[in-house]
């Protein structure tokens, strides 16, 4: 397994690595639109609300619930992250929602870490930044596995 937090010269030595983009705002900013104002090249933006929360779930659960093993499978499938896939994440935001992505393909035994500072460490270090919309990426195959009771409070 991969350290859970990693920097530049990591993602030099893995360019096989997927950058997983996951801005999203309890303020109710679009994490999209921020993806399309400037985002690492290759990136591909995670939804949280989509990607990485159920909805299907009563209010008790909280405002966003784990998805089932299936939905999570199938997200991470469309983004073209799979079994063997190194997943790197960051968002804008001290990697609070990065780090949710990373936790919960670490649970399920994935290698995935955050990208130490973020965007904001990554472009103040003279990195390259890409504009608009996502590329398109080839799916893959993610195999749901059951969320870890053990590791659930």
């Amino acid at each position: 397994m991969i350290a859970p937090v990693v920097d530049a010269s990591f993602l030099a030595a893995h360019p096989e690595a997927v950058l997983a983009d996951v801005r999203w705002y309890l303020d109710g900013r679009d994490g999209y639109a921020a993806f399309e104002a400037g985002h690492l090249p290759g990136a591909r933006w995670v939804d949280l609300e989509t990607a990485l929360a159920a909805h299907d779930q009563p209010a008790t659960e909280g405002r966003h619930p784990l998805p089932s093993p299936q939905a999570f499978a199938a997200a991470m499938g469309r983004l073209g992250i799979g079994d063997r896939t190194i997943v790197v994440a960051y968002d804008d935001t001290g990697g609070l929602t990065a780090g949710r992505l990373v936790t919960m393909l670490r649970m399920l035994g994935r290698d995935a870490a955050v990208l130490n500072g973020g965007l904001a460490v990554w472009a103040a270090d003279g990195n390259p930044i890409a504009y608009g919309p996502a590329d398109l990426c080839e799916p893959d195959t993610f195999t749901a596995q059951p969320w870890p009771v053990d590791r659930l409070a």
